[in-house]
């Protein structure tokens, strides 16, 4: 499967590009907040290439804000390689981390097309589905509570 390591947001920008942004190289590759120090990227390298991404921000959920919520972006897996196991390898090694950072809760504007994804792992959808003004692409919030180590939780 690879193993999961933290990286720059600059190493996240090749598959957000490719991943997120269909290879449109005047997409803004950027978030706001990418470089705080509560931002950590995280990565699943195999033979030293960069196969999933991730981004993780200490923000709160507009709708039910708590100060120790962190927000899920730009999680992209190598589409060859997606339904692998290695988006969901990622995402319990972001939830570790986020916990071992303080959060109780982890949110995420996730496509709707990745939602079941996310859903098989652990997290809840809330409100109603929204239009992406960055993508154009219909979102839904999904959340999930981080009580405990999240390498516990339910696969």
């Amino acid at each position: 499967m690879g193993r999961v390591v933290e990286v720059a947001a600059t190493d996240t920008h090749d598959l957000r590009r490719r991943v997120l942004r269909d290879d449109s190289p005047t997409a803004a590759l950027d978030f706001h907040g990418d470089d705080e120090p509560t931002t950590f990227h995280l990565a699943v390298e195999r033979d030293d290439v960069i196969v999933a991404v991730s981004t993780w921000m200490q923000r709160p959920l507009p709708e039910d804000p708590r100060d120790t919520d962190v927000q899920l972006r730009g999680m992209a897996s190598e589409p060859a390689l997606q339904g692998q196991g290695i988006g969901a390898a990622l995402l319990r090694a972001g939830l570790d981390r986020a916990h071992q950072r303080g959060a109780t809760r982890v949110w995420a504007r996730a496509r709707c097309t990745a939602v079941p994804f996310y859903v098989a792992n652990g997290f809840e959808v809330v409100g109603d589905e929204f239009i992406d003004g960055t993508t154009g692409l219909p979102h839904r919030i999904v959340v999930v509570d981080v009580p405990t180590s999240a390498s516990h939780r339910p696969r």
